[in-house]
């Protein structure tokens, strides 16, 4: 008797500009003819799992990374909840998918973000797509919260910060997860606003889900990016690079996992 297809999960992490390393992931991935059976996103894995879910390729997301900046994703406000509004991000995601909910997504897929009022973490994975992106994506102290009903909606990183458990109650057998923030475990002083947020992040959400990424239905990959600030959308194909780099690594574990060939030559190059 033939032996049961695994299913294939995809845990896209947060890391603000840092999000641009998940698109080398998609082209090894896509190198080796595989392609998830469920997504889940925080922040920056959001934007990246949302296009993928909806039918963008690996090149298709790279060339609307390159020509995009942080105008056109957000815009300063009067600073009462946070110091930048994110409509613009919504409405580019919203006209990219189509105005599509997650029912007409071609892949499953799931948006974290958290509750400021319930203290609670909140997987997204109905209504607008656009809308869950904004919410997962708003950063606690630079992004306005996304208000909704009486939920204040913040970036998933504060409790989050790379989905593998979200996956894993999504279905998937195994889950790829990325980590982008692995360096800011390091003993370091944070040298900007950004990386004093995106560390206590990781302080906050390592605490409260290390069991996750320790499951062995898991395995993450950790691009190495320390030398690339949260900050910084410039260094295109470094990020890219350094995500592809680290995901050909991972390749026999994942073909060994999923009980799939994974295909021998050397590792794609980042066009």
């Amino acid at each position: 008797m033939a032996r049961r297809r695994r299913s294939f999960g995809l845990a896209l992490g947060g890391g603000a500009a840092r999000g641009i390393a998940h698109l080398g992931v998609l082209k090894a991935l896509d190198a080796q003819g595989l392609c998830a059976d469920l997504v889940a996103g925080t922040s920056a894995g959001s934007i990246v799992g949302a296009l993928y879910a909806g039918g963008y390729s690996y090149g298709d997301i790279t060339e609307i990374v390159r020509t995009v900046d942080w105008n056109d994703l957000v815009q300063p406000c009067l600073p009462r909840l946070g110091l930048v509004r994110a409509d613009k991000l919504e409405r580019r995601v919203d006209e990219l998918l189509g105005g599509r909910s997650f029912d007409e997504l071609d892949i499953p897929f799931a948006a974290v973000a958290v509750d400021l009022v319930g203290g609670t973490e909140v997987v997204i994975s109905d209504g607008n797509v656009a809308a869950a992106v904004r919410a997962s994506c708003s950063i606690p102290g630079i992004f306005e919260p996304v208000i909704d009903g009486s939920r204040v909606l913040v970036d998933g990183g504060v409790l989050n910060d790379v989905p593998a458990d979200v996956c894993l109650s999504m279905g998937a057998d195994f889950v790829l997860a990325v980590d982008l923030n692995s360096d800011m475990l390091s003993p370091r002083v944070p040298e900007s606003v950004f990386q004093v947020i995106i560390a206590s992040f990781s302080v906050l959400a390592r605490a409260r889900h290390q069991q996750a990424l320790d499951d062995p239905r898991v395995h993450t990959v950790a691009p190495a990016l320390s030398e690339y600030p949260h900050h910084n959308m410039k260094p295109v194909d470094e990020l890219i690079e350094a995500g592809l780099v680290a995901t050909v690594a991972a390749l026999p574990r994942l073909g060994k996992k999923l009980r799939r060939p994974v295909l021998s030559g050397p590792a794609p190059t980042v066009h």
